[in-house]
């Protein structure tokens, strides 16, 4: 055991005295030496993001105490690494960049790491899946061994180098957004092309093609391209770009008008950020309205983008006091924000701090003796604020001076500008949950604002096979009405939704018999909208889903025992899922197998005819999958995916009802029993 612990000590060192011969700086790391910080270095790093260490140090650092190893990224090792803690995360960024996902690869305990070479200064941050690794941080790299698991390459080529275009692709690619790049520093200039459509199927990917379109139109409108060429460019692709899977039906017409008003309020709002150099997203708003119950630290960063601080420009608690008594918060309020008990959130600085000796009129000069004599503030870059808020980036309404004098102005002008961008249909706990505060202040709000609600109904023909939709009235409860939902005739007359009594009209031969739902009602300020009903069509399993939850919700049930009998159900159908054959040609196949190493661990095969009829099934490898073409022919090979929608909602929705979360369990289940 000694021997084979010295043998992999020496494989250690020699890794890491490789590695800094290749220009890239090494640590040690406790690795499985500490139970409790396995990751933690065992020497003070800080003074290697700026160099490497010398042969000698190397061997005098990498003691006893180091039974891993680890690598700085950053410019000083002129290295980014993507570091995927999620598997399927990271195999749909080998399906969508297969150019990028060749890059050099080291297997992790929870998910990859890829590597990549620039001397581009890119910041350490965040992504849905993962982290960019950069600037001040490190990953640990082969041969570690870290909770018993050892790192290994799963694609040992070199790691590919991107210039600044490909480090913009590769960061956009995460962070969707090419209109407001999260980098600091980075802005779209004036002569740089921007292709709308891309924008807006990258945004559509993480925001809902409504947002996206707002989006790209903004992008379009800070360039200085007209309306016009965007409505062109954009409304078709909207108008049929496929909507969420619970979202109301919109006819052709709806979609259109809905899109061009998008555009206009886009056009409407004007610059932002090229105005105030960044924004604060509503994202980030919201988020501390809700979990601060307060909103002086939202309001004291709208304030810094209102007075025309740059991102990671310093500040002192002077000039904090005086923005502050000029947009109406108090001495107290400010030093809540900077020092007190909203400054933080998770345990991070929501506006980071630093101590230095000097500051001059270049900047800051940072003595390395003597005592910090001053405080400095850096005002929060758009990705800091998404970091360390823990949200996607999302549209940001524009706020004026006025809007900041007080709590009741800041959100009664969020609220404005919520309903007047979307004409949102929304229930009132949804818009109070935006601002942190009661239905009853909402309601204050729509009164002060002029704003009009059309409530809606979602409705569909009730027929015999339909009538096991409707629940079986228990005893005692046959005269009770049924919770948000009826029975309408076709003269207007209304019923429980009983399903016996569906049954006698539906044995009466009554016709134009309709089952009708309450649904959210669409808030507008819009001079023309009517307090009226619309009807909307509602599909049967939108219809069950609803119903389940409003039933346990008014009877005060857990609602149990459907929940349960869904389950079953949905598990016995969820087994009956089969594969889906995609095509494959010469120019698909990388495409479609983006890397052997990957398409091992996916539920596929390669499958074709031969000449006798009978199919060949092979492994789903990009090797086996080109042999197989040149055999039976190109476009006669086929990839079968295995269509594991079904499955993967089912147990999404037993870890719900594990964690008491009833109605999203019951949201899960509908379209697999539908």
């Amino acid at each position: 055991m000694k021997k084979l612990k010295k043998t992999f000590r020496r494989s250690l060192l020699d890794r890491a005295m490789k590695l800094t011969r290749s220009g890239i700086s090494v640590i040690p790391v406790a690795g499985d030496g500490s139970a409790n910080e396995p990751k933690k270095p065992t020497i003070r790093w800080r003074q290697y993001q700026k160099r490497i260490m010398g042969k000698t140090e190397l061997q005098a650092k990498f003691t006893s105490e180091a039974h891993a190893l680890g690598i700085i990224c950053g410019r000083v090792s002129e290295l980014i690494v993507v570091d995927f803690d999620d598997h399927l995360r990271y195999q749909q960024f080998c399906r969508h960049r297969p150019e990028l996902a060749k890059s050099y690869t080291v297997k992790t305990r929870r998910g990859y790491h890829v590597y990549f070479r620039t001397g581009e200064k890119v910041p350490t941050h965040q992504f849905n899946g993962g982290d960019i690794k950069a600037e001040g941080s490190y990953v640990i790299a082969p041969p570690s061994i870290i909770a018993g698991f050892q790192y290994k390459p799963v694609n040992d080529s070199f790691p590919l180098t991107l210039n600044r275009n490909g480090v913009d692709a590769l960061l956009n690619y995460f962070h969707v957004d090419s209109a407001i790049n999260i980098v600091p520093g980075r802005q779209l200039r004036k002569n740089e092309d921007l292709d709308l459509k891309v924008l807006y199927r990258r945004l559509a990917q993480d925001m809902g093609r409504n947002n996206a379109l707002y989006r790209a139109a903004s992008a379009a409108r800070d360039r200085g391209i007209d309306g016009t060429v965007v409505e062109e460019e954009l409304l078709m692709l909207h108008v049929h770009q496929v909507s969420s899977e619970h979202h109301r039906f919109e006819s052709y017409s709806e979609r259109l008008l809905e899109a061009r008003r998008s555009v206009a309020s886009a056009y409407r709002r004007g610059g932002s950020r090229t105005e105030y150099g960044h924004v604060i997203s509503n994202s980030v708003r919201e988020k501390l309205l809700r979990e601060q119950k307060s909103c002086v630290a939202a309001r004291f960063l709208d304030s810094l983008v209102l007075e025309g601080w740059q991102e990671e420009s310093y500040f002192t608690l002077a000039d904090a006091m005086r923005l502050g008594a000029k947009y109406g918060l108090n001495r107290k309020s400010v030093l809540q924000t900077l020092t007190g008990e909203r400054s933080t959130f998770n345990g991070k600085h929501i506006i980071a701090r630093r101590y230095v000796e000097y500051v001059d009129i270049e900047g800051l000069k940072g003595g390395s003796r003597g005592r910090p004599v001053e405080l400095l503030f850096q005002t929060p870059s758009v990705s800091r604020l998404l970091q360390v808020m823990n949200v996607s980036i999302s549209p940001s309404d524009p706020i004026t001076a006025a809007d900041l004098k007080s709590s009741q102005s800041y959100r009664l002008a969020l609220h404005r500008e919520y309903i007047r961008r979307l004409s949102p249909r929304a229930s009132m706990k949804v818009l109070a949950g935006r601002l942190g505060v009661d239905a009853r202040t909402v309601r204050r709000y729509n009164h002060l604002l002029g704003v009009r609600a059309t409530a809606t109904v979602g409705r569909f023909a009730l027929t015999w096979e339909r009538l096991q939709r409707l629940p079986r009235a228990r005893r005692g409860q046959g005269g009770r009405s049924t919770a948000g939902y009826w029975l309408e005739t076709k003269d207007g007359y209304r019923t429980p939704a009983w399903r016996h009594v569906g049954a006698a009209l539906l044995r009466r031969g009554e016709t134009g018999l309709n089952v009708c739902m309450r649904r959210t009602s669409m808030w507008s300020l819009s001079p023309d909208a009517t307090v009226a009903v619309r009807y909307e069509r509602l599909s049967t399993e939108q219809f069950l889903r609803l119903r389940l939850m409003r039933d346990g919700r008014d009877t005060g049930s857990s609602v149990a025992e459907p929940l349960r009998r869904l389950l079953s159900r949905a598990k016995g159908l969820a087994a009956k899922s089969r594969y889906e054959k995609l095509r494959l040609d010469y120019d698909s196949v990388s495409e479609r197998i983006p890397d052997d190493k990957v398409a091992e661990t996916i539920e596929a095969y390669l499958c074709a005819f031969d000449e006798q009829g009978n199919e060949v099934r092979r492994p789903a490898r990009r090797g086996v999958a080109y042999r197989m073409l040149k055999e039976f022919g190109n476009g006669n090979v086929f990839l079968a995916l295995r269509d594991a929608y079904r499955e993967f909602r089912v147990a999404l929705a037993e870890h719900a009802a594990r964690e008491g979360d009833i109605s999203s369990s019951m949201e899960l289940l509908a379209p697999v029993v539908a």
